[in-house]
This record gives structure tokens, C-alpha cells and sequence, in this order.
């Protein structure tokens, strides 16, 4: 069994709370100051992955990495949503929306396009797996991450002035949101090798790129300073709020181990299916107050995946599977 490493699982933890917070409609306030959560997984794949690069030193080694994280990552999910949608098809009545009367909707979620709107972090996530470790390998200067972040921001402002709304969407979707998190990837990879005072000098970068955002919008504008709404496709505000965020948490990585327990333990290595089953009881539970569906959505969603973790378990040794096919098993159904 891989050891875990306890702050980082209370930092998926965190990351993971924050996502599923965002899905219940939480106050203003509370909803833009989780705005780090998507980020912060992201970084934390970058993180990790920084212990990996020299090992990827082949076509065959990247491969066997990308069919790993295949499995990983999109063979769950295919699986999820089609359970899901036999449950929407058999139930359609206990869904405020019956997807499967949309097939466009359906495929768009199998390719982890736009869906129902859940899926689309998975395909980050994916994006990251095959494009992380080329850009991580050949951007190698701290300056080169820095052209590569300008670049960026440049064509987050140029491509809605060039294209049309729907042209741009498609940019957008493929494009912007991948280059965007694929920065926060590298800074991830990144990380461990900077200097505390490169670390500390883009924190502070950040925190004055939000001030004077802030100042701006709110005290000369007056406009509400809606971080979120950089978000899709990641840029300015958005991008450096997570920074700052996740540098401060990072900082704190000594204290937060002191958080860590089975249960931390638990979520920080299956985190992807208790996302999942948390989009069918986000679905299926009533809009309750924000705080009373949020525990009840992130403990059915735990649950969920407990329970199915044990069953996994108990079939394996029913059955007495071979290794091979236990292993795979797990990778799927136990993270």
C-alpha cells in the first residue's frame, strides 16, 4: 500500500470541500473565497508529479503513465455516468432534470466536454496528465514560465476581440482552459525546487495584483470584485488569488499535517469518486439551506464511496481474483 503523505491529503481534503461547497449555493462571500479549490488540486497534480519527471524519461515510460492515469481518471467516470444515467432513465421522476432525454447532453458528458456541467474538471485533469509532463519537462527557467503566463493572459484578452461568440467558446473550452491550469501544473512542479524567497516574491506579486484589482473595481469602478468571474478560462484575479492561497497553505504544511486522521486519510484517496457520487445526492437531495445540503451531499457522497470501496474489497476476496485483475480493481473503484 502507498504511504500517504498527511498534509498534502488535508490540502485534498480542503480542495475537495471547496468544489463540492461551490455546488451548493453558498453565500457570495463564502462562494468567492473558495475560489483556490479547482487550483489547488491542480497544483497539488503538479506537485506530485515533480517526483515523477525524471522517471518519464521514454516513450514507453509516458505512455504506460498516460494509461494509468487513463484508468485512473476517465474509466471511473464513464462508469459513474452510466450508472447515472440508467438510474435518471429507470427514475426521471426523483431528477429535477432528465438528462436522458438529451442525447447530446449524454455524449458531451462521456467525451468530458460541458455535460450537465460536472465534468468538464475531469478533463482537465486528463489534459494535464498528457500535456503536464511535456510542458513541466521543456519549461525549465522560472522566465520561461513567466513569457508562458503572459502569452497566456494576452490571449485570454485578444480571442474574445477576434472571434465570435461561438468560434471563441470552442477556444475557450479546448484551449484557454487548458493553458491556463497548465500553468498552475508547472508552478506545481515546480515548487518544490524554488527558493522560499521565489516562493515568497510571487505570493507577494499576487497579493498586489489583487489590491490593486480591488481598488479598481470596487473603490473607482464601483463594481462587485467578482474573482470567479476569471475563472473560465483561469486568468488575472483568478489565477492569482489561487497563488497567493495556495502558497499561504503551503506555508502552513507542518500545521496542517497536525489535521491529518483515517478519515483525512480516506478523502484525500478518493477524491475522485466522492466527487462523482456527489453530483447524483447533489441531484437527488432537496435544496435544503446551503450549509445543511452541503453536509448532508459531502456525507452521502463519503458514504457512497465507503460503501463501495468495502464492496469492491469483499468481491475480490469472494472471488479470489487474481492480482492482476484486484489491482485494477482498486485503481478504479478504491483510488
Amino acid at each position: 500500500m502507498t504511504s500517504r503523505i498527511p498534509e498534502l491529503d488535508v490540502l485534498r481534503c480542503i480542495g475537495l470541500l471547496g468544489i463540492i461547497l461551490a455546488h451548493v449555493d453558498p453565500p457570495q462571500l463564502i462562494f468567492q473565497l473558495r475560489n483556490f479549490d479547482v487550483p489547488l488540486m491542480v497544483f497539488l497534480s503538479g506537485y506530485l508529479f515533480s517526483h515523477r519527471l525524471l522517471a518519464i524519461n521514454s516513450f514507453k515510460a509516458f505512455t504506460d503513465y498516460l494509461l494509468k492515469r487513463f484508468v485512473r481518471l476517465v474509466v471511473p467516470v464513464w462508469i459513474f455516468l452510466t450508472l447515472f444515467y440508467s438510474i435518471q432513465y429507470f427514475y426521471p421522476a426523483i431528477f429535477p432534470i432528465n438528462y436522458t432525454a438529451y442525447p447530446q447532453v449524454m455524449l458531451s458528458s462521456y467525451l468530458l466536454w460541458e455535460g450537465f456541467g460536472y465534468v468538464w474538471v475531469i478533463r482537465i485533469f486528463l489534459f494535464m496528465a498528457i500535456l503536464g509532463p511535456i510542458f513541466a519537462r521543456y519549461f525549465r527557467s522560472f522566465g520561461a514560465v513567466i513569457a508562458f503566463y503572459a502569452v497566456y493572459e494576452l490571449l485570454c484578452w485578444m480571442l474574445p476581440q477576434v472571434f465570435t461568440t461561438a468560434v471563441y467558446s470552442g477556444w475557450n473550452k479546448g484551449l484557454l482552459y487548458t493553458l491556463g491550469f497548465l500553468i498552475l501544473f508547472i508552478w506545481g512542479s515546480w515548487y518544490p525546487r524554488l527558493q522560499r524567497k521565489t516562493q515568497l516574491l510571487v505570493a507577494v506579486f499576487s497579493f498586489f495584483v489583487l489590491s490593486a484589482g480591488f481598488i479598481y473595481t470596487v473603490l473607482l469602478a464601483k463594481m462587485p470584485f467578482d474573482i470567479g468571474s476569471y475563472k473560465y478560462p483561469p486568468h488575472l484575479y483568478y489565477m492569482h488569488y489561487a497563488i497567493l492561497l495556495i502558497t499561504l497553505l503551503f506555508s502552513l504544511k507542518k500545521y496542517l499535517a497536525r489535521l491529518y486522521n483515517p478519515f483525512v486519510g480516506f478523502i484525500g484517496s478518493s477524491t475522485i469518486w466522492i466527487y462523482l457520487w456527489h453530483i447524483l445526492w447533489l441531484l437527488l437531495l432537496p435544496n435544503e439551506t446551503w450549509y445543511y445540503r452541503f453536509m448532508l451531499v459531502f456525507g452521502l457522497a463519503c458514504f457512497t464511496t465507503y460503501i463501495q470501496q468495502q464492496f469492491v474489497l469483499s468481491l475480490i476476496r469472494w472471488f479470489s481474483l487474481p492480482k492482476k485483475v484486484s489491482d485494477q480493481l482498486l485503481i478504479i473503484f478504491n483510488s
